[in-house]
């Protein structure tokens, strides 16, 4: 199937910059199932709204976060998955980290995914077996993970918001001192893929497809890789739409020691 990689870039943008029209202002709260740890804004639905409409002239069914799964998309074998607005606690913290989502699957695979962080427009793309690549003040540039094999030199990502326990006790198992707290899954992968850090783990098991999907063929074309803890590579498009073992995503050179 031929993508333009240049018009989903264009929707990506669109529903970010769409994002920060909410960005600090007044907006719509609620929570879904009355969860508070799970925050919807009317800048998730907005966006969704607007992806959904870009994308709907490739006639594929799309997962995303913020829409009713009527699961007929198992039955496809492309399938659009999309976050609409990854971080969105970030988003409501004001911490700038949180980003635009936009993967596309082929029989459970990734062959294509657009990272877009609106509050600096850095877009990061990918298309399988084409390299990865970053835009940025309209310089375009490919980009690769870091060669660094030590725990002692590596530099690891850890959630701002949703941080357990045992990914604390990895580190100092691990001897990792370098770490970062961060916002929006997709953003932490795509660090990584640029060679800003090597590792980023979850031992959760609600981390879902649309977090990691456009963000796992932009880190494997850049030479990294993402499993789940128990190594083996992730898939897309389930019943369940769940992570349920986790996932490790590194630089290569320090998986397996992961």
């Amino acid at each position: 199937m031929e993508i333009n990689i240049e018009n989903v870039k264009k929707i990506a943008r669109e529903a970010g910059n769409k994002i920060m029209g909410f960005y600090g202002k007044d907006y719509k709260l609620d929570y879904k199932d009355g969860d508070e740890k799970n925050p919807v804004t009317e800048a998730d639905l907005i966006s969704d709204k607007i992806i959904r409409a870009g994308l709907k002239k490739y006639n594929l069914p799309i997962l995303s976060e913020e829409s009713a799964d009527d699961e007929s998309r198992l039955d496809s074998e492309y399938v659009w998955i999309v976050d609409p607005l990854d971080g969105t606690y970030d988003f409501i913290q004001k911490t700038d980290e949180f980003s635009v989502l936009i993967g596309l699957v082929k029989n459970k695979i990734p062959i294509f995914g657009v990272v877009y962080e609106p509050v600096t427009d850095r877009s990061y793309w990918a298309e399988k077996d084409k390299g990865a690549f970053v835009e940025h003040e309209g310089r375009v540039k490919k980009i690769k993970v870091s060669d660094i094999d030590k725990f002692s030199e590596a530099t690891i990502l850890l959630s701002r918001n949703h941080l357990l326990d045992s990914e604390v006790e990895f580190c100092e198992r691990a001897g990792i001192k370098n770490r970062l707290r961060a916002g929006s899954a997709g953003l932490k992968i795509c660090r990584i893929a640029e060679g800003k850090a090597e590792i980023y783990v979850s031992f959760s098991h609600k981390v879902s497809e649309w977090d990691t999907c456009a963000g796992k063929v932009i880190l494997e074309e850049a030479g990294g890789i993402i499993t789940d803890m128990s190594g083996s590579d992730l898939t897309y498009n389930n019943s369940n739409p769940k992570h349920l073992n986790g996932f490790v995503a590194s630089n290569r050179s320090l998986h397996e020691k992961i």
